[in-house]
């Protein structure tokens, strides 16, 4: 039986998302896309490549009793209303980072999917980098005996071409204003949004929750009212130091970039969205594993596949309500941090 699927908001980052369920044609495919504007949700069809019913409300979507799951791609702040609107539609639903902007609203989609009975997957596409994968797995069957520190990264400096408007010199750049322009849409900063990448690796890695976080926030070169830079450190309950380092305008280290990395008993392991490298203590050189032809497109794609996977396997994904509540609830706790000047226990 081939999955009918809903996409829930057509922006840009649904670009990806159409790929990855081109991937799976055959078991899975889009039927129908909701936007509240109708030229954003044309060009998405255009791309799709077949005829779809475009909405511009999703709740009409989402009453159309043919549509098996919901792909969930609007700005945070409407996150818990579509999340709650799928679940209590009876829609298996896959959604964008953050899973919303509070706490008090995750326990309102973790009420609804759990009340529902659906499959419900965070997007959390990061974890299917393959380093991310062999290195969990390294973790998990001791590979690298006790484990010290746990860090991971999210960060790039991104530069346009020069302006040729000399008068613009030296001045900060205008931008467009967006719904990211508005803190109250956002959840936040830099934090909630590409930081909730590094965020989620660092307990997937981990395995568990931390028991404190300290963080500290930067604005350095994007135009915005919240950080575009954020520094986190926890501890969790078995000792373990863990760091998450993300940034708009501060590149992360090494070429590749890295964007993990675990010191340990044996060695260290760190890795790249395509190489993974090892070297134990006393070793000059690291080994290097390949995983050739990844990059971060591909992610959606595996994502998209373990998605429909949990639903015909009728399994938990990899990432569900209860990881991205977890996740959030670190974001919280560091956006607290900052407030209030203190070390917050979890």
């Amino acid at each position: 039986m081939t999955l009918k699927v809903g996409l829930i908001g057509c922006g840009g980052i649904t670009v990806p998302h159409v790929e990855g369920w081109r991937k799976v044609a055959g078991r899975a495919e889009i039927v129908a896309v909701a936007d509240v504007s109708e030229e954003t949700a044309k060009v998405r069809v255009a791309q799709i490549g077949h005829q779809v019913r475009i909405y511009s409300d999703y709740r009409e979507l989402l009453a159309n009793k043919e549509i098996d799951a919901v792909d969930i791609a609007l700005p945070h702040h409407l996150h818990r209303p579509a999340i709650v609107a799928a679940a209590e539609a009876g829609k298996h639903l896959m959604t964008e980072k953050p899973l919303c902007l509070n706490l008090d609203e995750a326990a309102d989609i973790t009420k609804a999917v759990k009340k529902s009975g659906i499959t419900m997957m965070a997007g959390h596409n990061q974890l299917f980098f393959p380093p991310v994968l062999r290195a969990k797995q390294m973790v998990m069957m001791g590979d690298l005996g006790k484990v010290y520190a746990i860090n991971t990264m999210d960060a790039g400096a991104r530069r346009g071409p020069l302006n040729l408007n000399k008068a613009t010199w030296g001045k900060e750049a205008a931008s467009r204003p967006t719904w990211r322009s508005d803190p109250a849409k956002m959840g936040g900063g830099e934090l909630i949004d590409t930081g909730y990448h590094p965020a989620y690796r660092l307990l997937f890695l981990a395995g568990q929750m931390p028991v404190t976080v300290s963080a500290t926030l930067g604005r350095y070169r994007t135009p915005m009212d919240r950080e575009d830079t954020a520094s986190l450190i926890v501890k969790f309950a078995d000792g373990v130091i863990g760091s998450v380092f993300t940034s708009w305008a501060i590149p992360a280290p090494g070429a590749g970039p890295t964007i993990f990395s675990i010191q340990a008993e044996a060695g260290q392991v760190w890795g790249e969205s395509d190489k993974l490298y090892y070297q134990p203590v006393g070793f000059q050189q690291p080994a290097v594993t390949s995983f050739e032809g990844w990059n971060y497109d591909r992610t959606f794609a595996a994502e998209i596949a373990h998605f429909v996977d949990a639903i015909e396997g009728g399994f938990t994904p990899l990432h569900s309500v209860d990881e991205a509540t977890d996740t959030l609830r670190l974001i919280m706790a560091a956006y607290k941090s900052v407030d209030e000047g203190i070390v917050v226990k979890l």
